[in-house]
């Protein structure tokens, strides 16, 4: 029997990756506002508004269906980290064999990114905390919002995905797909809408629309044709895949759409350093990854 000198591996961290857009709502109200008078102004402004709610010592996530704490760990530059826990319930057995439950806040920690050239967001996954780091993203979603709304803003979150992810669907359904369905966010980003083949910024311009929904259906006895050399479906492919927005299929045979985003974009770190608490080495390993 061989044994072995290598030291066993580290336990890892998985974070899944999101994209986040920062939507300006041009219906300005008077007296929802105080330093910028115009969609302009706040639209220039945008990133610097977010940044003083995410510094803000005072700033906690919250959420209407369960008893959560959060706190800033550590900021630098663009860069914010928290935590975030949960309040559970455990079972625990004693020595004598009877039970008792006990309070517990199983947590995650949660890795933004405020540079107006990325905005992008690390959720880490914890199943006793968070059944999957959509139901996070979500309280981010709905925390950072909240606190956005008396500058107009909307604070917009979709996981990053390999676009391979869908064409792997698209060939595992041969002549079953029913309807597409691209639920895309009014970009702010160019960098991930330069290669987008229907002009969402000026659909916005012209419209206020946050979101824009792109619907493929087919006829009822018939089926969908989705190939990779359309420039258009590509376009909206890569753009979802990016964090741009959501794309949902609808089979024959299968009752629940299948989502795109259960496949997101993921990496791992190793919890001893998550532990470890040395926020300039991690800050550092995040800024790499969050590019």
């Amino acid at each position: 029997m061989l044994l072995s000198n290598q030291p066993p591996a580290s336990k890892q961290a998985s974070f899944e990756v999101y994209r986040y857009q920062l939507v300006v709502d041009k219906m300005l109200q008077q007296g929802m506002f105080q330093d910028y008078q115009t969609a302009d102004e706040i639209r220039n402004n945008k990133n610097k508004i977010l940044q003083d709610i995410l510094t803000n010592i005072h700033f906690r996530f919250h959420s209407s269906q369960s008893e959560i704490t959060s706190k800033l760990l550590y900021s630098a530059g663009t860069m914010s980290y928290y935590k975030i826990g949960v309040r559970r319930k455990t079972k625990v057995y004693k020595i004598d064999f009877s039970e008792d439950v006990i309070e517990n806040y199983p947590n995650i920690i949660v890795a933004i990114n405020n540079d107006p050239n990325v905005q992008k967001v690390a959720i880490q996954v914890n199943q006793t905390a968070f059944q999957d780091s959509k139901i996070a993203s979500h309280i981010v979603q709905k925390s950072i919002t909240a606190k956005l709304k008396h500058s107009n803003l909307s604070f917009i979150i979709e996981p990053l995905f390999d676009e391979k992810e869908f064409w792997k669907l698209i060939e595992q359904y041969p002549k079953q797909i029913r309807q597409v369905n691209f639920d895309l966010i009014s970009p702010n980003l160019a960098k991930i809408s330069k290669n987008l083949k229907v002009d969402l910024k000026q659909l916005y311009n012209e419209t206020n629309t946050q979101r824009t929904k792109i619907e493929l259906n087919a006829e009822p006895e018939s089926y969908l044709e989705i190939k990779k050399e359309s420039e258009f479906v590509n376009s909206l492919v890569e753009y979802s895949a990016d964090g741009g927005g959501n794309i949902s299929l609808k089979v024959n045979g299968i009752r629940k759409k299948i989502q795109t985003a259960q496949s997101a974009k993921e990496f791992s770190v190793e919890e001893v350093l998550l532990k470890g608490n040395d926020w300039d080495k991690l800050n550092d390993m995040f800024k790499d990854i969050l590019i």
